[in-house]
């Protein structure tokens, strides 16, 4: 590596990778292999820097690739494809989660690997020869063509990685995971809910309000838990309230009464956030559940590749699966027919109804508040029309999103194109008609009592 600028390049990279390589934690997979690894560019860095016998080993095997310009081309794409492919595969740098040590330690690696590939014991002559070699060579195309492919496919994983760490509708996609890993597991309270800890009773907390329910609660696809309607219903109604939220992804009406039960702070205000897969626990036959109108790879070769990698994720998943209307207008429809079903009807009502008879014998006030399927509201009115009816029945409260988002344009409504459930703004239509709810009982019970 005569060229002194590359030079001191090299000897950098191979200092910067093995300093990180024996002081990073020992993290899989190169946690038996990192001192080995420092120790290969320590000897190989040495060999090719001191004036010894050595560096014209380590430049022979150099030099013969160099006189096949487009095999030595493609040798240099190969280590940058696997090279990368190394680090995404196992850790997933995505935005949201920092790079750990032994991350950097593996990217310096490979930048020392990559630039003594690219510039040891090459000169200008040499580099000349190899330039008029290429542009005789009928293969240089099709070099061109690789790199440029390469080119793109990592420029697209990593504007998704950095870019598009947001959900789907339906948690298949590896950007839905690596959301929730970065942004939902892990960020709980001590109860083990996405949700600040309970105010002490000495703070002067004159009203408990619990949010029962599923993702729609607990803000999927929102980072900021700020921007969840729970949050912004505390804060509109003042500091001597505490909303509680008792919900995770996924939960059914089959579950939620039982976890507030279990919840160690008896609420005076019961909010239940019903949307309508909160019947999917009655879904369980492959054939009926809406989950069938998509599609999943069952090639493991290729459903690895999909998963680990986001690009062919992207275009698998959002592209094909999700661009579909009829996939999406099937999967809305036995949403609905699940609600307007009897038999179904019948055995889910008990839950249902399970949910109002704690809140009747623990004295809380429960209200409901009805989420439609925000793409498609006026489609879902039978079902969610049902739901309202059932509980307006009962005697209890609801607040209805059907009425209240009609006329709002979907596209603001919900977290991306390809994942219907609430944005901020619909959070802020909630938060608001609930504590519309809330103030106005409020205000009549007062109304009652000075009368009376």
């Amino acid at each position: 590596m005569p060229n002194r600028f590359w030079m001191i390049v090299w000897l950098v990279l191979a200092a910067g990778a093995i300093l990180l390589l024996l002081t990073a934690d020992a993290v899989a997979p190169f946690e038996d292999w990192r001192f080995l690894f420092a120790g290969i560019i320590a000897l190989i860095t040495l060999a090719g820097t001191l004036p010894t016998r050595a560096r014209v080993m380590i430049a022979m095997p150099l030099r013969l690739l160099r006189t096949l310009p487009n095999v030595y081309w493609l040798s240099i794409l190969i280590v940058i494809s696997i090279g990368i492919g190394l680090w995404l595969e196992p850790y997933q740098p995505t935005y949201g989660r920092a790079l750990k040590t032994i991350e950097y330690a593996y990217i310096l690696s490979l930048l020392w690997l990559l630039a003594g590939l690219l510039a040891y014991d090459l000169d200008g002559e040499r580099g000349a020869t190899m330039a008029a070699r290429l542009g005789k060579s009928r293969l240089t195309g099709v070099s061109i063509l690789l790199t440029t492919f390469v080119i793109l496919f990592f420029a697209a994983e990593a504007y998704l990685r950095i870019f598009y760490i947001t959900t789907d509708s339906y948690g298949f996609t590896a950007m839905n995971y690596h959301w929730y890993a970065n942004f939902y597991w892990g960020k709980f309270n001590s109860l083990g809910f996405r949700d600040y800890e309970p105010k002490p009773d000495p703070d002067g907390v004159l009203t408990r309000i619990a949010v029962v329910g599923d993702s729609f609660v607990v803000g999927h696809g929102i980072p900021d838990l700020d921007q969840s309607f729970p949050q912004m219903l505390e804060r509109d109604l003042g500091s001597d309230t505490d909303v509680l939220v008792i919900a995770d992804s996924g939960w059914d009406s089959d579950v939620e009464t039982s976890r507030l039960d279990q919840y160690p702070i008896r609420p005076n205000i019961v909010i239940l956030s019903y949307y309508l897969n909160d019947v999917d626990y009655l879904l369980q036959d492959p054939a009926a559940s809406p989950d069938a109108n998509f599609d999943f790879i069952e090639n493991e070769t290729l459903a690895w590749f999909v998963l680990q990698f986001f690009v062919p994720n992207y275009i698998y998943y959002n592209l094909v699966q999700f661009s579909s209307p009829i996939r999406a207008r099937n999967f809305i429809t036995d949403l609905v027919d699940a609600h307007l079903d009897d038999s179904l009807w019948q055995r889910h009502t008990p839950n249902l109804r399970a949910i109002v008879d704690w809140t009747r014998q623990h004295d809380a006030r429960l209200i409901v508040l009805v989420w439609p399927h925000l793409a498609a509201i006026e489609a879902t009115r039978p079902a969610t029309a049902r739901v309202r009816a059932f509980f307006e029945d009962a005697g209890v409260e609801v607040v209805d999103m059907t009425d209240i988002l009609t006329g709002q344009n979907p596209s603001d409504l919900i977290v991306n194109r390809f994942d219907a459930h609430p944005g901020i703004a619909a959070h802020r239509f909630a938060a608001d008609a609930l504590a519309a709810q809330i103030l106005e009982t409020q205000l009549e019970t007062q109304i009652e009592e000075a009368g009376s």
